[in-house]
C-alpha cells in the first residue's frame, strides 16, 4: 500500500512526473484519503486537480475490478461521504460517474437523496440507473411523485432504459394524465419495459403531439408489442400489430407486417394475406416478402 502522506504530497507536487507517478499508483492507496483527493480536484491549480481527480478514478478502476477486494466497500463508502463535501457540483459530478461503476445495490438509498438537488438529480439519475439489483429502480419510481414536472420525464426514460418493471403501474398511470409530454415519456418508456401489465393496455394519443413526436409515440407502441410477441404473448402483440395494418402510411404497414410475420401462427399468416393485394407497392413487397419467409420457416 502507498505511503499516505508521500502519496499526498507527491500528487501536491511541482513536479508533474511526481504527480503523475502519483495517481498511476493510487490504486494502492487508502481509501480514506478520497475526501483530500475531492478536496484537492476542486482547488485552483490544473496540474494538481488533473491529477487528483485521476487519482480517485484509478483508486476506483483498482477497487472494482475485484468483486471480493476488501476495498471496494471503503472506496464506496469514502465517495458517498465526501458528496456532502463544500465543493463544486462539477467535483460530485465526478464521484457520481464513479459511484455508478462500484456501487452496490445498498447504496441506493444515500445516492438517490440527490434526485431532489437541481443540480446534480441528473447525475444522481444516470447512477441510479447504472447500480445492479432493483432497490435503485424501486427508489427512481419512488421520487416520481415529487419531482418537479420538468425532471418526470428524465426519471421514467431511466425506468425504460433499465426495463425495469417497477415502473409499469406508474407508465400506465402517466399516460392516462394530460400532460403531452409526460405521455410521451411514460410511451416511450412503458415501450421499452415490455412488460405485460394485470389489465388491458389502452393507448390514446395525446393531442399536440409534432410530426417527430408521433413517431417516437408510435415507434414506443410497436416496441411493447414486438416484447409481447417475444415472449409469447401473441394476442396483445397482434391487437397492436392489427391497428398499425390499418393506419394509412405505408411504413407502419411494413412495420406491422414484418412484426406479425415473426410469430410464424397461422393467425399471422390471415392476418398478413390481404396485404399481398395492397395498392401500395412497397408494402405488397414486404408483405410478399414475410409471407415468403413464413412458408419457408
Amino acid at each position: 500500500m502507498a505511503d499516505k502522506e508521500k502519496f499526498l504530497a507527491d500528487l501536491q507536487s511541482e513536479n508533474k512526473d511526481l504527480r503523475f507517478a502519483a495517481w498511476r499508483d493510487a490504486g494502492t492507496a487508502p481509501p480514506e484519503t478520497i475526501p483530500q483527493l475531492v478536496r484537492l480536484a476542486s482547488e485552483g491549480n490544473p496540474g494538481v486537480a488533473k491529477a487528483a481527480r485521476e487519482a480517485i478514478t484509478t483508486m476506483v478502476h483498482a477497487a472494482g475490478k475485484d468483486p471480493s477486494d476488501p476495498r471496494r466497500a471503503s472506496v464506496v463508502k469514502h465517495l458517498i461521504e465526501a458528496l456532502s463535501a463544500q465543493v463544486p457540483s462539477s467535483a460530485k459530478a465526478h464521484l457520481f460517474r464513479l459511484l455508478s461503476l462500484i456501487a452496490p445495490e445498498e447504496s441506493s438509498p444515500e445516492i438517490s437523496k440527490w434526485l431532489s438537488d437541481a443540480d446534480l438529480r441528473e447525475e444522481a439519475v444516470f447512477c441510479l440507473e447504472r447500480l445492479p439489483g432493483r432497490a435503485p429502480l424501486k427508489a427512481v419510481a419512488a421520487a416520481y411523485r415529487a419531482a418537479p414536472t420538468e425532471f418526470k420525464p428524465r426519471l421514467l426514460a431511466a425506468l425504460g432504459h433499465r426495463r425495469a418493471e417497477e415502473g409499469i403501474p406508474l407508465c400506465l398511470e402517466v399516460m392516462r394524465s394530460g400532460n403531452k409530454d409526460l405521455v410521451l415519456a411514460a410511451t416511450r418508456a412503458f415501450g421499452r419495459i415490455g412488460g405485460k401489465p394485470s389489465g388491458s393496455v389502452r393507448f390514446n394519443e395525446p393531442a399536440g403531439l409534432s410530426e417527430w413526436e408521433k413517431i417516437d409515440y408510435l415507434d414506443a407502441q410497436l416496441r411493447y408489442a414486438d416484447a409481447q410477441r417475444d415472449q409469447g404473448n401473441h394476442a396483445e402483440a397482434i391487437r397492436i400489430y392489427k391497428a398499425y395494418l390499418d393506419r394509412p402510411e405505408p411504413h407502419w404497414q411494413c412495420a406491422a407486417v414484418i412484426g406479425i410475420s415473426r410469430m410464424g401462427t397461422a393467425e399471422a399468416a390471415a392476418a398478413i394475406f390481404p396485404k399481398l393485394r395492397s395498392a401500395d407497392r412497397t408494402v405488397r413487397n414486404t408483405a410478399v416478402t414475410a409471407w415468403q419467409s413464413m412458408a419457408k420457416a
